[in-house]
């Protein structure tokens, strides 16, 4: 596969991976994302198969890398945001384990023992 072939592919799955995030679809998300991670890896041995290692890629293909490398850092500043919000949602929805109360542990003062506020209790 040469260089333009396996760049043109990184591109496809880019902007599938893109319109997976825009859609919202999980499935098609986890698939094209796999099959951009190994579209990336061939890209990669495409390079090196070229003799371009070490060497700077013409400009066209360099522009294009920038190109994929800008979406790729908003792919991932997505995916953030929304693993973020994910969590502050679920977060809301459940809660969480082992949580302390505002004013002590919740289960209420055992009997014969004082209770949280103990340092308003009169000293007699």
């Amino acid at each position: 596969m040469s260089l333009e072939e396996s760049l043109l592919a990184v591109e496809q799955l880019i902007e599938k991976v893109s319109a997976a995030l825009l859609a919202a679809d999980p499935q098609s998300l986890e698939q094209n994302s796999a099959a951009l991670r190994d579209a990336a890896a061939r890209f990669a041995q495409a390079v090196e198969q070229s003799g371009q290692r070490g060497r700077p890629l013409p400009a066209p293909l360099q522009k294009r890398m920038d190109g994929i490398r800008n979406m790729l850092a908003v792919h991932r500043e997505s995916l953030a945001r929304l693993s973020a919000n994910a969590d502050w949602q679920v977060a809301g929805l459940v809660p969480q384990a082992g949580a302390p109360a505002t004013y002590g542990d919740g289960r209420g003062a055992p009997v014969g023992k004082p209770g949280v506020a103990r340092i308003y209790k009169s000293a007699g």
